[in-house]
């Protein structure tokens, strides 16, 4: 959270106060499937910079509503799966023998997060653009009919390689800390869209979800403890935009 801060700090006024003589505020409704499936509406505000108009930086609401089966979900936390903390995450490997698994008959979370969006109009009909969460909550039903996995580098002895009927819900909350580091259920999107009418257009692309769950006890303890686990889903999306201007 603290490294979130200072970036929303920054980008916030810039986004508030930005001398522009245009804005853009579009309702949006995406379905992604692929690994899982997810719908997410969506409301941004975008201000149009540049002597052209044609970039585009803004700030937004979204509600990502995911639903996968049988799903395995992996160790979370960057100090286990990486070994470190920080930025350095995004260049190192995994470390596979400090990764477990939770196994998830039926997953679904949901997630409110402000969210991000930089783009660039290409032509006054067609935009690409990138958008991404920062910091929200989630919610979910709880499951308890999870499937915990030991790496089979660290099977205690006393106990057999799964344990059945793990309990677990939804991580509560929701912020982007770079990678691993992230915490909770976070969505982000690269999309073009194309403008049909002035009021409706369409959209395509590729959206990358973080899926996470936390146990309702640190079932995992090699390394060392630990209650969350997360999926990552990369999955092709389509939806429609209302211009509200």
């Amino acid at each position: 959270m603290k490294k979130l801060l200072p970036f929303l700090i920054l980008i916030i006024p810039v986004c508030l106060h930005a001398q522009t003589d245009k804005t853009i505020r579009t309702a949006n409704l995406t379905f992604s499937a692929g690994n899982g499936f997810s719908v997410a509406p969506s409301y941004f505000h975008n201000w149009r910079l540049g002597n052209k108009r044609k970039i585009e930086v803004g700030l937004g609401l979204r509600l990502t509503s995911y639903f996968a089966a049988d799903k395995d979900y992996l160790t979370a936390p960057a100090k286990l799966t990486s070994g470190k903390t920080g930025p350095g995450v995004l260049f190192t490997e995994n470390i596979k023998e400090n990764i477990d698994s939770l196994f998830i008959p039926k997953s679904n979370t949901n997630a409110l997060n402000l969210a991000l969006e930089l783009g660039y109009n290409i032509t006054p009909k067609l935009y690409a653009g990138f958008n991404i969460d920062l910091i929200g909550f989630s919610f979910g039903k709880k499951v308890d009919d999870a499937t915990y996995k030991y790496n089979k580098d660290h099977i205690p002895q006393d106990v057999s390689s799964n344990q059945s009927n793990i309990k677990a819900k939804p991580t509560g909350f929701n912020a982007l800390l770079i990678s691993d580091n992230d915490l909770g259920n976070l969505n982000s999107a690269l999309t073009v869209r194309y403008k049909l009418t002035d009021k409706i257009g369409i959209h395509g692309g590729v959206s990358f979800y973080f899926s996470e769950y936390t146990t309702d006890k640190e079932i995992q303890q090699t390394p060392s403890a630990n209650d969350r686990f997360r999926y990552k889903s990369l999955a092709p999306s389509l939806g429609v935009s209302w211009f509200l201007n």
